[in-house]
């Protein structure tokens, strides 16, 4: 069921069955020459709806709240169409939203977040809404639940984080007439002030959890990573292993 086409009986009658919600949350900001600036958003609510679709042939009702299209993106600025909130804001937003929600008997949100950047204020927003609502349950899910299917899959060892092999691999899945083919690039910075600042899903040697940067300065192209070893079919794999485990986790939640 989607939220923003329910009426208020709609959702009442849900509440009687259910009480949890997903939250979709995503960005506007670019994705290198080839890739839409909702890629993001895009992919959080495809799943979602992929994974509706799968529980409501179990019986298994999923109310999916309204996408949030806007995240944090600070450190895309630099290139044309990109539209950040500060993290305060995105945290505030969403402990507002879900605060509505759980207003109205909703207990249980899962955020499925498509922008890494988005990590730090949803994290921030489920801290403030646990201490504000001691029953509430706040879930953020941003691909940690199909980390070792990436590991698999990937070719890319470092630095494919943004706009590279993943994430054209799921927009040649789920919206191929979208991917701008011929503007396809390869591009990771060639040097870093240490060894330590390493980013990629398959870094494993030792590395600082994070560091501030600007994509510009890593990358001319906003790429940063390999999207020319990108395929339909690693995006395939991603995707829809995103969808059997989500709908898995729901299930384990829906019996609490």
């Amino acid at each position: 069921m989607l939220l923003g086409e329910c009426t208020w009986v709609d959702v009442k009658k849900y509440l009687e069955q259910s009480d949890l919600v997903l939250l979709p949350v995503g960005s506007t900001e670019q994705h290198g020459p080839h890739l839409p600036l909702d890629t993001d958003t895009y992919d959080a609510v495809w799943i979602c709806k992929r994974v509706a679709e799968v529980l409501k042939e179990e019986g298994i009702g999923v109310m999916i709240c309204p996408p949030l299209y806007f995240g944090v993106s600070l450190h895309h600025m630099d290139f044309p169409g990109t539209v950040s909130l500060m993290p305060e804001t995105l945290s505030a937003v969403v402990f507002d939203i879900c605060s509505s929600l759980y207003r109205h008997g909703f207990r249980k949100f899962v955020i499925v977040n498509g922008h890494g950047g988005n990590r730090p204020a949803l994290n921030a927003a489920a801290q403030n809404l646990k201490a504000a609502y001691p029953d509430i349950l706040v879930v953020i899910e941003t691909f940690g639940l199909v980390s070792d299917v990436i590991s698999e899959i990937l070719e890319t060892k470092e630095w494919d984080i943004h706009a590279g092999e993943i994430e054209t691999s799921t927009s040649l899945y789920n919206r191929e007439d979208l991917v701008r083919k011929d503007r396809v690039v390869r591009e990771v910075p060639e040097e870093m002030p240490s060894k330590y600042m390493k980013l990629g899903f398959r870094v494993r040697e030792p590395k600082v959890d994070s560091f501030s940067f600007s994509t510009k300065e890593l990358s001319k192209s906003g790429v940063i990573g390999d999207a020319t070893k990108a395929s339909k079919e690693k995006g395939k794999i991603l995707l829809e292993a995103s969808v059997e485990r989500l709908a898995d986790l729901i299930r384990d939640l829906v019996k609490r």
